[in-house]
This record gives structure tokens, C-alpha cells and sequence, in this order.
């Protein structure tokens, strides 16, 4: 039996069924989106003419994701101000389920285009509204994780919100699963004992 057995390359389609065994627990999603532009990747002028765009872009991605790790972890310690180590703690109760896509990482002519990532929540607060929510999740992206104020919260109601946040996966198949992946597996988070108290 070989490695490439036993670590198959996941397709867009395989997260996609891995997802919909969670899909009821999803009560809203946000797209947020960074300073990071793969614009200047593509430009090789000025400051960026000896620049490789598969490095940068890469280092890019993998400062999106750590900026996203920072912003999730600080709002689980704000979903419970009297108890901001709550979710720390008993992670498996009360930790946000978070299952997050990174899109944009890639060359593009589009000066506009910036890398964004794609979340859907869970298990969060009941007494949260939806602004409730989108209030702190800018304020840990943009005050805490220092990305840009583009941020939209919104309630989820079922849908294909795992299509929309795999699309360039399902274009790009190797992109679904590799070193820089569309699936940011490191910041999903599955709180097990809250789900299975539903």
C-alpha cells in the first residue's frame, strides 16, 4: 500500500459530502476579506519585479489563514464576556463551529480582487443577532486581525454556501486539497459534544 493510498487528494465534490453531514448545525456566514491583492503578484514592476507569484501568493495564503485563526479564537473569548475562557476551556461545547474556505489566492488581472475567506458558523450564542454577530467578527478582522473592513455576516438558510465557497475548487481541482488549498482545514472547528446535544 502506498502513501498516495492511504492520503488520496480530497476534490471539491468529497468536502462538499463531508459538509452536508454538518450542514444543520450552520446558523450563519461571513465573507471577509484582507489587504492581500494577487494583483501585484502578476505586475513584476516596481517593488514586485523580482517577485515569484506562486511564493507570494503562497506566503499570502498562509498569512490569511493564520490572520483568520487569530480573528476565530478571538471571537470565541467575546461570545462569553463574563466567561472569555469558556470556549478555550470546554472547546467541545463551546467553541464556534467554523468550517472556512480561502479564495483569490491565485494570479489575476483584477486589481481589485483580494484574497477573502468564506466561513460558515455554528453553535454560537442564541441572544446573538446576526448584526450582533457581524459586529465582532469585524471588530476581531478588522481592529484585532488587522485586515480590511469588508466583512458581511449573513443568516444561513440552507443552500449551497459550500459550492459558493469551494467554486474555485471545483475549477481548479488540485487547488481542493494541496499545500495551498481552498479549504483551510487548520481553522475548521467541529464542536462535538455541543452538536450531538441537539
Amino acid at each position: 500500500m502506498n502513501y498516495r493510498t492511504l492520503n488520496r487528494d480530497y476534490t471539491a465534490q468529497d468536502i462538499e459530502a463531508w459538509f452536508e453531514g454538518y450542514k444543520r448545525h450552520i446558523t450563519h456566514v461571513v465573507v471577509a476579506h484582507t489587504h492581500h491583492r494577487p494583483y501585484v503578484a502578476s505586475t513584476n514592476t516596481g517593488r514586485f519585479k523580482h517577485v515569484n507569484p506562486a511564493s507570494y501568493l503562497s506566503t499570502k495564503l498562509a498569512e490569511t489563514s493564520m490572520s483568520t485563526r487569530y480573528a476565530l479564537n478571538c471571537l470565541s473569548r467575546l461570545l462569553y464576556p463574563s466567561h472569555t475562557n469558556r470556549a478555550k476551556r470546554n472547546s467541545h461545547r463551546f467553541k464556534p463551529f467554523s468550517f472556512v474556505t480561502i479564495e483569490g489566492a491565485k494570479e489575476t488581472t483584477d486589481k481589485a480582487q483580494t484574497i477573502h475567506i468564506n466561513i460558515a458558523l455554528g453553535n454560537l450564542p442564541k441572544v446573538l443577532t446576526t448584526d450582533d454577530i457581524e459586529t465582532l467578527f469585524r471588530h476581531v478582522w478588522h481592529e484585532k486581525a488587522k485586515q480590511k473592513n469588508d466583512v458581511k455576516v449573513l443568516d444561513y438558510h440552507g443552500g449551497n454556501w459550500v459550492g459558493y465557497s469551494l467554486k474555485e475548487a471545483q475549477k481548479q481541482p488540485s487547488r481542493a486539497w494541496n499545500t495551498d488549498s481552498i479549504w483551510d482545514v487548520s481553522n475548521c472547528w467541529i464542536p462535538h459534544s455541543a452538536l450531538n446535544a441537539d
